[in-house]
């Protein structure tokens, strides 16, 4: 067992690859939450040099290494990073080992950082652990090259760079540079010889790494790609998977509010608690027009930075918030009523801007899985649902209100209204004389305030249908006096700004009552309009729509469209539901009526063989390279040069066939001398014979040549038979026998 003991260089090297290695990962400051990152990861590099270390005291080959990582890994990985496992390997820990160790990454770059510092997510940095340490370490040991070993820590400062944030640490590089430098010249001086150079060493490398750590603060802050604009990361380029257009809009159903409708007009939709009397509250932000339904859009396309795209992203244990205002903690808790509508229920009602949204409950950790957050529009979905009981809390920035006079776009509208000709032929009566964008506004919002009349289609005028496609909305402009309810008013509305040239959007949401219960009546909808400074300040129903006690003109019924709220269509991004009652049944598990076929294997076990495949066959396809390429060195020995060079190949490959074994072969050593080392093999008669030919007068013709390789294939088989069963599978995956070392 003192074999196992490591000497004062192993110690030296271990030092020096842990300092890079925390150096590198320090770049996840950003994108965790906590230090629970540099932990796992920590641990993860002694598990990893401890298995390179004890593999290469045994002398097992790299495979070996390899295969003990990945014991280690998902032995030991759920006490590390999976807290909530309770630490033992069971088959669910096992699964979710795997599953995040394939599509961790892509979880990390899809979810708004920081991430949570106590979540599975820490298996990333336990993996890049386990990687460095016994790659790294394996390195020191058996490759002289002096800066073989520095590629592992400097593999994982790359990635900690492409799978974090913007946020640039010219300090961390300026540090790596320095150690790297300092274990450089430290493995450079081991070579040499000689008492002086022995009593220089230290000096020699305490003077490299003051130079570097110098020249690198010096040249850190004017290198390319320091500043945060430069730095080259993955998630500025990951578009996160999320299909807006399965979740129905929630403006369609807005007539189920209204006290004519007798269905949530006194149903508690949810409460709540610590919201600043006037305050609204968010439900969904309705973005996009598409000629039948105001709908949320998923669009990131032309933003490079994931905290401006205009997309529904996972997000993290902090939300990112933009602009300043006054912070609230609020409480809101789902109710029956809200949670059993098919409109609303994946909508997370919000206020403000969230800058931290905390589950509670027994459904803490699927909702927080599936909640996306759109910070373009401050609106979330759930796409599991919510349920009647279910609470969070949210962290929240309340920016002021109001419009400015002056009030200037802040760039052209993304909703087109080209094509609406009833938009654009009413803009110019309803704006009047007014010339400023600003005026123009207001001139049309009181000129719809003054003359229209609110309906929501009760007794004695079911002819106002409910929606807010081209069709409704053009009976609604064309008429004499336009009537409708919040729907038809907001829906309106909007369109007149985005035709003014004023970016505007339709906002569901509510003004909370007493005690902050929020009810069907409290329920509202109102527009937003994108202002030069980049905010969106809130443009009240009440500027634009009349008071409800004005009723419309008797008119004759018209013929539009549906007469069913329900069966007013959701917007369509994607694939858009047939009707509110087809939306309802797509949700996180996707869409399906009839009945399920249920699996002949369990779930876990199902997911657990897929994602071990996935795992597998790429290990497979390697191994199946590695055993093709010793192949074809094999054939190209055999094959290629003249028939001295073959004789000497051939002799070769013995002895790279013994080494991958396991046998140990010292370099420098004669043909004969080698066969004496191996002498177990019985090889003396090959070398002899190969020094005959290499060394004798003459050229040796084609058939010595193939009589001395049948006899090597026969030696090779010989040599296989003396060894166990796994070592032979090991000898085929041995690469010990490519490194220049062994040459």
């Amino acid at each position: 067992m003192t074999g196992l003991v490591p000497r004062r260089d192993d110690l030296v090297d271990a030092a020096f690859l842990s300092a890079l290695f925390v150096v590198a990962l320090l770049g996840f400051r950003t994108t965790y939450t906590g230090w629970g990152f540099l932990l796992a990861g920590g641990t993860g590099l002694v598990l990893g040099v401890l298995a390179g270390h004890v593999a290469s005291v045994l002398r097992r080959p790299m495979i070996a290494v390899a295969a003990m990582t990945v014991a280690v890994f998902f032995l030991l990985g759920g006490a590390v990073a999976m807290r909530g496992s309770g630490g033992v390997p069971t088959p669910d820990t096992l699964a979710g080992l795997a599953d995040i160790g394939v599509h961790g990454w892509k979880q990390l770059l899809t979810t708004l950082p920081p991430v949570d510092g106590t979540g599975p997510l820490l298996v990333l940095p336990y993996i890049l652990g386990l990687i460095c340490g016994a790659g790294g370490f394996t390195l020191a040991r058996r490759v002289k090259l002096s800066a073989a070993p520095i590629g592992a820590p400097l593999a994982v400062l790359a990635a900690v760079i492409l799978l974090g944030t913007g946020e640039a640490a010219g300090m961390l590089g300026a540090a790596f540079a320095a150690v790297g430098t300092g274990w450089l010249a430290v493995r450079a001086a081991r070579h040499r010889t000689g008492a002086r150079v022995r009593g220089m060493r230290a000096v020699t490398a305490v003077v490299l790494v003051g130079a570097a750590a110098g020249l690198a603060l010096l040249a850190a802050p004017v290198l390319p790609g320091t500043g945060s604009a430069d730095r080259l990361v993955l998630r500025n380029y990951v578009e996160p998977p999320f299909e807006i257009g399965a979740y129905a809009s929630p403006l369609v159903g807005y007539r189920k509010h209204t006290k004519d409708a007798n269905q949530l007009w006194d149903q508690t939709l949810f409460t709540v608690q610590g919201l600043p009397e006037g305050e609204r509250v968010r439900i969904a932000t309705l973005d996009g027009y598409d000629g039948r339904v105001w709908g949320a859009t998923n669009d990131p396309s032309g933003i490079a930075g994931p905290l401006q795209r205009n997309n529904f992203q996972r997000v993290g244990a902090r939300i990112p918030v933009t602009g300043s205002g006054a912070e609230a903690d609020v409480t809101i808790r789902i109710e029956a009523a809200y949670a059993t509508a098919d409109e609303l229920s994946a909508w997370l009602p919000t206020a403000g801007r969230a800058r931290e949204i905390a589950f509670a409950g027994e459904r803490k950790a699927g909702h927080t899985e599936n909640l996306r957050y759109n910070l373009a529009t401050a609106s979330g979905i759930v796409a599991d649902r919510l349920r009647a009981g279910d609470t969070y809390a949210l962290r929240t920035v309340l920016a002021a209100q109001g419009i400015p006079d002056d009030a200037q776009p802040f760039g052209r509208p993304s909703v087109r209204t080209g094509d609406l000709a009833f938009v654009r032929s009413k803009v110019a009566k309803w704006a009047g004389d007014a010339t400023t964008i600003a005026e123009r506004l207001k001139t049309a919002a009181a000129y719809l305030r003054d003359n229209g009349a609110y309906t929501d289609g009760g007794p004695g005028e079911t002819e106002y249908l409910p929606g807010h496609s081209t069709s409704r909305l053009t009976a609604f402009f064309n008429a004499k006096r336009p009537a409708g309810n919040d729907e038809q008013y907001a829906a309106a509305y909007a369109l007149v700004a985005n035709e003014i040239g004023m970016p505007a959007r339709v906002v569901l949401g509510a003004l909370p009552g007493s005690g902050g219960v929020v009810r069907g009546e409290n329920v509202q909808a109102w527009v937003e309009i994108h202002l030069a400074d980049g905010t969106w300040a809130v443009i009240p129903n009440t500027e634009y729509m009349p008071d409800r006690s004005k009723k419309p003109d008797h008119q004759p019924p018209q013929e539009i469209e549906n007469t069913d709220a329900s069966v007013v269509p959701p917007p369509n991004t994607v694939k858009m539901p047939s009707s509110l009652v087809d939306a309802s049944r797509a949700d996180a598990a996707g869409v399906g009526t009839g009945p399920i076929d249920q699996p002949f294997l369990p779930s876990w076990l199902r997911d657990l063989l897929i994602t071990l495949g996935s795992v597998l066959l790429p290990i497979g396809a390697l191994i199946g390279l590695l055993v093709g390429v010793k192949s074809l060195r094999r054939h190209r020995r055999r094959t290629r040069g003249s028939p001295v060079t073959r004789f000497a190949t051939g002799w070769r490959e013995v002895v790279d066939h013994a080494r991958d074994l396991g046998a140990t072969v010292p370099r420098g050593l004669t043909r004969r001398q080698q066969a004496a080392a191996l002498a177990r093999f019985d090889l003396r008669g090959l070398a002899v014979r190969a020094d005959d030919h290499v060394f004798g007068p003459g050229t040796p013709d084609q058939a010595a040549v193939d009589a001395y390789w049948a006899a090597v294939r026969e030696t090779r088989s010989r040599m296989r038979a003396t060894v166990p069963r796994w070592r032979r599978w090991l000898a085929a995956l041995d690469l010990r026998t490519f490194l220049p070392r062994y040459e």
